[in-house]
């Protein structure tokens, strides 16, 4: 990764958006882009003062933008180059991303207004279904440091296994859990609630699934990444399940694939990235 660009939208929490990037861009050695998208319909109905009010709203951008690019360290602040664009955020950070043909897309929790998220989604969720790039979303809640475990909820789509390469490579010195969530048939579930104790269903299920995870993780886990990776296969409701190992490890890092697969256990992640969003435990990275 070579080319990072962070969504930066000046509001609250901006600042740890432009850190978490400034270090990443570090240690990956990249070329750091900030870019503000100024919303196109803060000034789409004034059209008789709509150039001045561009103008001022591009110059307090740019300004903004340069006090950040001040805090970081100077070597990395050398390299860092700002961009203030007028239109709708999703399109002009995803167009701009691809402008630049940047490795990542990092952004905040955006601040969206409640009507226009409740029907159009947030500008990070707008902006995954845009980008084609992986798209890292900082939490606002996390103290900002190198990230030393992460956490890889997999289904083995192509998509699990882009961000699962994606998530070691921004964190290339952290442990890994790689969880496989399997969800027990609706027979056993019922045969559990009449407390017949279908153990041995059980275990033939969990055998069953044992044997392909160990047969995926040959193919898409390279060999000198065994010794930082551990898994585990569970059973239970997905995101619940996810949630408690990120709490039990103290990860940093959440890694998601966006397009899951149907298979044996019907993780469907890209519904399952969106939901972590609302609420994320931890930075969360997305990818396609």
């Amino acid at each position: 990764m070579k080319i990072l660009l962070a969504a930066v939208d000046l509001q609250e929490g901006a600042e740890r958006v432009v850190e978490r990037a400034g270090m990443l861009a570090a240690q990956l050695n990249a070329r750091l882009h900030l870019v503000h998208v100024i919303n196109e319909a803060m000034v789409l109905y004034e059209p008789m003062v709509e150039i001045s009010v561009r103008r001022r709203l591009q110059q307090g951008a740019n300004q903004a933008l340069d006090q950040l690019i001040h805090q970081l360290p100077a070597a990395q602040a050398a390299v860092t180059e700002r961009h203030v664009m007028l239109g709708k955020p999703s399109q002009a950070l995803a167009r701009k991303a691809a402008e630049l043909n940047a490795d990542l897309v990092i952004a905040g929790r955006q601040h969206d207004e409640p009507v226009q998220e409740l029907f159009l989604g947030t500008t990070v969720e707008r902006l995954l279904r845009r980008c084609t790039m992986p798209v890292l979303v900082v939490c606002n809640t996390s103290r900002i440091q190198p990230y030393h475990h992460l956490v890889a909820a997999t289904d083995f789509s192509r998509s699990s296994h882009h961000a699962l390469r994606s998530g070691l490579m921004l964190a290339p010195k952290a442990n890994a859990t790689l969880v496989h969530v399997f969800e027990p048939p609706m027979l056993l579930r019922l045969l559990q609630q009449d407390n017949m104790h279908p153990d041995s269903m059980m275990a033939h299920q969990r055998s069953r699934i044992e044997q392909e995870v160990q047969e995926e993780m040959s193919h898409f886990i390279a060999t000198d990444d065994h010794h930082r990776i551990s898994t585990r296969i569970m059973s239970g409701e997905v995101k619940k399940t996810i949630l408690s190992v990120v709490e039990e490890t103290h990860a940093q890092l959440l890694v998601l694939g966006y397009h899951g697969r149907q298979g044996i256990s019907r993780l469907l992640v890209g519904n399952l990235a969106m939901s972590f969003l609302s609420a994320p435990p931890c930075d969360v990275l997305v990818a396609r």
